[in-house]
């Protein structure tokens, strides 16, 4: 047997069993396998349990390892998934909205259209803006929306507001980008987010929606989310500075830079139950599964101590929704 060879479900509960030591045995272990699959379950969610490895280069898991705690950072993870992508989704939607009312509005109250390269900042670029326009509006005309349909069919124009919310994310965050500089401050100033000199810190606003962009991807498609994390992407805010000087001198953007970022864009009497129910998945796992494991999930969301999460939300910020205005 190659390991790459159909084996049956109580194969499978063997090879667990004889070659990894780990625990599994009985209706309720089978059912697990039998729902989620050996290589979701097992490849997925085993590292975490991994004391070592053996002469041979095989994994050497904790002693007394059992299913039911892989099993336990599955549901996590599925948990933790559906929080993210809630609360992800909701921020996206806001953003989208005040960006276009803001870029109409600059540019002299939508007369100049989103198709129209003067609606940009010249000093991106002729080419780049086209590229951002022209892939803008191949996702319009691929909407398969009834109202996309009715304005080109009636209209023969799509207006900024309807163009926010059918291009893709990364798309949309590639338009805000090219935008006048003043459409890009307007948004840094609702949510607060500058640099430490008190200046609009677009950096910043790009970087973080690329990552709440790339993390809502992730859970959209199902993927395993604890783990993720992006090399020498961390951007340093004036929120990471209130935590433990060792999340200043980290470099790896993880998901406690995601937690972070939405700081920014939720007022704080959402942010902090948003905040408390991560934390409670947390408790939860900390409760289920051996110590060493917990740790390396902690580890790997780039969370330091339980206790910084609270730490988060000490701080009340308060979001400007008037600084949308014309300035």
């Amino acid at each position: 047997m190659t390991g790459k060879d159909f084996i049956t479900h109580n194969q499978q509960m063997r090879r667990l069993r004889d070659d990894k030591k780990i625990s599994c045995s009985g209706s309720a272990d089978k059912e697990i396998l039998c729902r989620l699959g050996y290589f979701n379950l097992i490849n997925g969610y085993k590292t975490p349990f991994v004391a070592g490895i053996d002469c041979y280069g095989n994994h050497i898991y904790y002693k007394g390892t059992d299913i039911k705690e892989i099993y336990a950072l599955k549901c996590f993870d599925d948990e933790l998934r559906s929080l993210l992508l809630k609360k992800i989704t909701q921020v996206e939607e806001e953003v989208r909205t005040l960006m276009a009312y803001k870029f109409d509005e600059v540019n002299d109250n939508g007369k100049t259209t989103w198709y129209q390269i003067e609606a940009y900042d010249p000093k991106y670029g002729g080419a780049p803006i086209m590229k951002v326009i022209s892939s803008a509006y191949h996702d319009v005309e691929r909407s398969t929306q009834e109202y996309v349909r009715y304005y080109l069919e009636h209209h023969k124009f799509i207006p900024t507001w309807i163009m926010v919310k059918v291009i893709t994310f990364s798309n949309f965050i590639n338009l805000l980008s090219c935008s006048k500089d003043s459409v890009k401050k307007a948004i840094c100033k609702v949510y607060g987010i500058f640099d430490a000199s008190g200046k609009c810190d677009f950096d910043l606003l790009i970087g973080s929606l690329h990552w709440l962009r790339i993390v809502r991807n992730s859970c959209a498609h199902n993927e395993r989310i604890y783990t993720m994390s992006h090399p020498k992407g961390r951007i340093k805010t004036a929120y990471m500075d209130e935590l433990a000087p060792s999340y200043s001198t980290g470099r790896d953007k993880r998901i406690v830079d995601l937690l972070v970022y939405l700081k920014y864009y939720c007022p704080h009497d959402e942010y902090v139950p948003f905040i408390s129910e991560v934390e409670k998945l947390l408790l939860k796992l900390q409760g289920t599964i051996r110590r060493g494991a917990f740790d390396k999930v902690r580890s790997e969301l780039g969370i330091k101590d339980l206790l910084h999460l609270q730490e988060l939300c000490q701080t009340q910020k308060r979001i400007n929704y008037n600084m949308l205005s014309r300035m």
